[in-house]
């Protein structure tokens, strides 16, 4: 990979898209599918749902601007300071949100209302357990939260990226890019089904990661070649075909589908090319922070919240109300636990790999044999504290 010149290390316009994004999402479950799909509540919306319906395609918006930020987060470091990394931006806000869906679904989401309620609502404590892992569905274990399914898909895009910095990929990105989007276009053909291996490389969503990735490679002239715009209209026209997929189970229009994930690609391209910039804007930054464990925490426990009040107040009331409620919680979860949280995982982390790679112990720096043999080399390559602090002090790619 190219050399760039030193870019912005914060783009607040993404941390706009993230938060409508998420928004989006919680409308679509709150407003359409609870009701209409899952009988997950017993609350309608027929007014908004025709608008809301749409709000899926979010996380797809939100896969684009993984591609984006987390090559962007990966670049320099190791496998190890990759993997810390992305252990200490996922776990902490996600045991909270998980904990907090066990125990009000477990204790709270029974009762009187039980005849209102599905069997998805139901979660074992094995099942909560399992999920802590954030591995649950390699193993065939339900999710605490149906929105946890996306969270696979980010797992299986770190993985690939952790192969990249393993084999030293990096300065070969556009053959790798190259490589995941052939697979993405044949995977229909080969019939494969829901094998481990599509859950690992993510056919389905491949196309919305290689744009994050491409716009992030084409932020500078220089990294404008005429091989990545072809890419592009591969992932472009790779995104709408996966895009017709479940508009029949999501009941929407194809036009608008096509419109919708064609904004997506101008408005991150827009911001990749410098043409779309709102300047330093701290309040889009906050937004941006409450994404995650807005999107981790509004799920099942908005489906009890349903359940429970439904009958005691107007719906909309009731909407908003629980719109503002998850809100705080998702901002409390982000500005008091999930930092301090994940400073603490990170440190725990740290010195746990030191720990393994004094006893000899493989670590995940030694996933080929070159990392080995640098490992074999500097016995003493282990983070120092001064190195941990400054480690920790990094930005995180959000």
């Amino acid at each position: 990979m190219e050399p760039q010149a030193k870019l912005p290390s914060r783009q607040y316009e993404i941390d706009l898209f993230r938060f409508l994004a998420a928004l989006a999402v919680v409308l679509y479950h709150y407003t359409h599918r609870a009701y209409g799909a899952d009988n997950l509540s017993p609350v309608a919306y027929p007014e908004l749902s025709p608008v809301t319906r749409y709000g899926y395609l979010g996380v797809q918006l939100f896969f684009i601007i993984s591609g984006y930020v987390v090559l962007l987060s990966a670049q320099g470091k190791t496998v190890r300071q990759f993997f810390v990394s992305r252990v200490q931006r996922l776990y902490p806000a996600f045991w909270i949100a998980c904990t907090l869906t066990f125990l009000i679904v477990r204790f709270w989401g029974t009762g009187p209302l039980d005849e209102l309620s599905a069997p998805i609502l139901n979660v074992g404590t094995r099942q909560y357990l399992q999920n802590l892992t954030m591995l649950q569905e390699f193993w065939g274990q339900v999710n605490v939260d149906q929105a946890y399914w996306s969270l696979t898909v980010e797992i299986s895009f770190y993985f690939f990226i952790s192969l990249l910095i393993s084999y030293k990929l990096m300065p070969h990105i556009n053959l790798a890019i190259g490589l995941l989007l052939a697979y993405a276009v044949v995977a229909p053909y080969l019939n494969m089904g829901n094998t481990p291996f599509t859950t690992l490389f993510f056919p389905q969503h491949a196309a919305y990661f290689v744009a994050g990735m491409l716009f992030y490679l084409m932020q500078q002239p220089a990294g404008r070649t005429w091989v990545r715009y072809a890419f592009m209209l591969v992932a472009y026209l790779l995104a709408v075909r996966y895009g017709r997929y479940g508009m029949a189970e999501h009941g929407v229009q194809e036009a608008v589908v096509l419109g919708i994930v064609t904004s997506f690609f101008i408005l991150v391209g827009l911001v990749a090319f410098g043409i779309l910039n709102f300047g330093r804007q701290e309040w889009l930054a906050k937004l941006g922070a409450v994404t995650y464990p807005l999107y981790l925490l509004h799920g099942h426990i908005g489906y009890v919240v349903f359940h429970r009040f439904s009958h005691l107040v107007d719906r909309y009331v009731l909407l908003v109300g629980l719109l503002v409620v998850m809100l705080l919680a998702a901002y409390l979860i982000s500005n008091s636990v999930e930092k301090p949280l994940g400073k603490l995982l990170g440190r725990q982390l740290n010195r746990l790999l030191n720990y393994l790679e004094d006893s000899g112990k493989p670590t995940v720096n030694e996933w080929s044999s070159d990392q080995a043999r640098e490992q074999a080399s500097r016995p003493n390559s282990r983070l120092a504290p001064a190195d941990e602090k400054q480690e920790e002090q990094r930005a995180v790619a959000r």
